[in-house]
């Protein structure tokens, strides 16, 4: 794939969950957070769940499914990565299920 090709197919799929395989041979997988003409910025979940409001990471007991209080529900945390298009061999989407 070219870049122009990997530039508009990253257009098309902002804010969607993708896949990355790079020329290197690693894997990411994302929300496509920003696209520019030479870099794509993948937001990446973690497992670790923070809280609104002090930003400190939360115990497992306080994330519940239901019962928070008003102005408090945990919040994942993504770590955005940068990833040059010259760098990126495959793009593609993947489901994404809550």
């Amino acid at each position: 794939m070219e870049t122009q090709d990997i530039q508009q197919i990253s257009w098309n799929c902002m804010n969607k969950y993708v896949g990355i395989v790079t020329t290197d041979g690693q894997s990411h997988d994302g929300f496509i957070a920003h696209v520019d003409q030479d870099y794509i910025t993948l937001a990446i979940p973690t497992g670790e769940i923070m809280t609104q409001a002090n930003g400190i990471p939360a115990q497992g007991s306080t994330y519940r499914q239901f019962g928070f209080r008003p102005g408090f529900f945990p919040r994942r945390r993504f770590i955005h990565r940068r990833i040059p298009f010259f760098g990126i061999r495959d793009l593609f989407l993947l489901p994404f299920f809550i």
